[in-house]
């Protein structure tokens, strides 16, 4: 084998490796998966604006609850849920980009605000993400809302391929608030999902999409 073929062939392999996920490769137990934490690009924090007074009562509840999830992995088990012996954890992804978002933007009082985002727009938001050089499958949650008025958290479940950035599989799913102070409130969403994922969720993409 001459060097040229042996240029192309290394080429192909990094290439696969990079782009060849697919959306069957996130039901593969053996697929590693990175957890990449909650994004509030087009999120709406909907009749809770005397808790949510400020900038900075806004980003502290987005950083405490992705923070959350990796002190209080027992509670917060992602491999679990998708049916994984482990995930790969790289919070700082969503953190850097969170950190950027206009967050006042996020304040609503409009109960309409709670359906507002489809998979055209999550594959918008995934397509601003800087994956920092990662590649394989990524999981997003891209939350669409946390609306008090009627108690429901929604997301938009999200698995993208890192190395260029395309949305395999999305799908929206909510559930209650519960727990007290405003971080583990909103964060009992996050643990509602969890478990419709891993009681049924997970099985019935599978059959969907795998």
């Amino acid at each position: 084998m001459n060097f040229k073929s042996i240029v192309f062939m290394l080429s192909f392999l990094l290439a696969s490796t990079v782009f060849g996920q697919d959306k069957s490769d996130v039901f593969n137990p053996s697929t590693e998966i990175t957890w990449l934490g909650l994004d509030f690009s087009g999120a709406k924090f909907i009749g809770d604006r005397e808790r949510l007074g400020s900038e900075s009562d806004i980003r502290h509840l987005i950083d405490a609850i992705n923070e959350l999830m990796i002190k209080e992995a027992d509670k917060y088990n992602v491999a679990a849920a998708i049916q994984k012996k482990k995930v790969e954890n790289a919070i700082e992804v969503t953190n850097e980009h969170n950190a950027e978002l206009d967050v006042l933007a996020m304040i609503s009082a409009e109960g309409k605000d709670h359906v507002h985002l489809n998979p055209s727009d999550v594959q918008e938001i995934i397509s601003s993400y800087d994956f920092t050089g990662k590649s394989g499958i990524g999981l997003i949650f891209n939350v669409e809302s946390f609306n008090k008025l009627i108690e429901e958290g929604s997301f938009w479940i999200t698995f993208v391929n890192m190395g260029n950035k395309e949305r395999l599989l999305t799908e929206r799913l909510t559930a209650a608030p519960s727990g007290f102070g405003m971080r583990n409130f909103w964060a009992g969403c996050v643990k509602g999902v969890l478990a419709k994922i891993k009681k049924k969720e997970f099985e019935n993409w599978r059959k969907k999409h795998g």
